[in-house]
């Protein structure tokens, strides 16, 4: 059935808010995603912060126009399904990551982050990246570290004072 213009329209405000509003940006062939993979693919999405959509390409050309995802047309060819990530920015590329390894029929053709454009092949750049809480505690290790060694070497100082006391009083006696 086809579509009216007015869906037409809905669907490309749809899209283009979703890419004005999101971290990232994975497209994947929606060929081999059946619809029980695709309920599957939405709720593990939906805790997450991520949205699946699958539109027309032209429509999908229309929607990325003027966002930080123009440019990335070349991937938008054959059934598309796009993945948009709000929180955090490799959310998205994760999830799709686990399914394409479970249904061999899915195949990641491009992502993108912050205006920069990826071949599916370098999924795990996107699917690798840590989380805000994990990127905070590695954060916070570095800086734990260094003052760790301060506390212990300024804890050093009045104990080899004393152990230098001790051994000139130890010589004198």
């Amino acid at each position: 059935m086809a579509l009216s213009l007015e869906e037409k329209k809905e669907i490309v405000k749809n899209v283009s808010n979703m890419a004005l509003e999101s971290s990232s940006l994975v497209i994947a062939d929606a060929r081999g995603v059946n619809v029980s993979d695709s309920n599957a693919l939405r709720s593990d999405g939906y805790s997450a912060n991520v949205k699946f959509v699958v539109a027309k390409n032209t429509l999908v050309r229309l929607a990325l126009k003027d966002t930080n995802y123009e440019g990335i047309e070349n991937y938008l060819n054959g059934p598309t399904m796009l993945a948009f990530s709000y929180e955090e920015p490799g959310a998205a590329a994760k999830i799709l990551k686990k399914y394409a390894k479970i249904n061999k029929n899915l195949k990641i053709k491009g992502l993108s982050i912050d205006g920069m454009h990826f071949d599916g092949s370098e999924i795990n750049k996107l699917a690798n990246l840590p989380t805000f809480n994990e990127a905070i505690s590695k954060f916070a290790g570095l800086l734990k570290a260094p003052l760790g060694k301060i506390a212990s070497l300024m804890k050093e100082i009045p104990s080899k004072f004393v152990r230098t006391l001790a051994a000139v009083k130890e010589q004198k006696s």
